[in-house]
C-alpha cells in the first residue's frame, strides 16, 4: 500500500464523520473502515456506505447474516501515514479496495 495516500472522506455512517467510513484516494483506490473481523483484511460495515460512492465508483462486497451489513476485504491499511488521516476506535479498522 502507498504510505502517502492523501483520503478524501466520501460519506460516513456517524454524525461524527468516523467509523464507518469510505475514503478516495488520489489513486482511485477506496479505503474503507468498519469494525475489526476474525479475517485480516476484512472489514465489516452498513450498506448506507454504498450510497456515498460517487458515479463510477464500485465496491466489492459480501453477504453476511448481520442484517444491514456486509464484508469488504482488501489491504489492510497498515502506513501511519493513512491511519493518521483516520479516527480509529479500538474495535475498527481499515482495508483499501481497488
Amino acid at each position: 500500500m502507498h504510505s502517502h495516500l492523501t483520503l478524501r472522506l466520501l460519506g460516513s455512517g456517524s454524525k461524527s464523520g468516523t467509523c464507518p467510513a469510505v475514503y478516495a484516494a488520489e489513486t482511485g483506490e477506496l479505503v474503507v473502515q468498519g469494525d475489526i473481523t476474525d479475517r485480516t483484511g476484512t472489514v465489516l460495515v452498513p450498506h448506507v456506505l454504498l450510497d456515498w460512492l460517487e458515479p463510477g465508483m464500485t465496491l466489492p462486497v459480501e453477504a453476511t447474516n448481520a442484517p444491514g451489513k456486509f464484508l469488504v476485504s482488501g489491504e489492510q491499511v497498515t502506513a501511519p501515514e493513512v491511519l493518521a488521516q483516520l479516527r480509529l476506535a479500538d474495535h475498527e479498522t481499515a482495508v483499501v479496495v481497488r
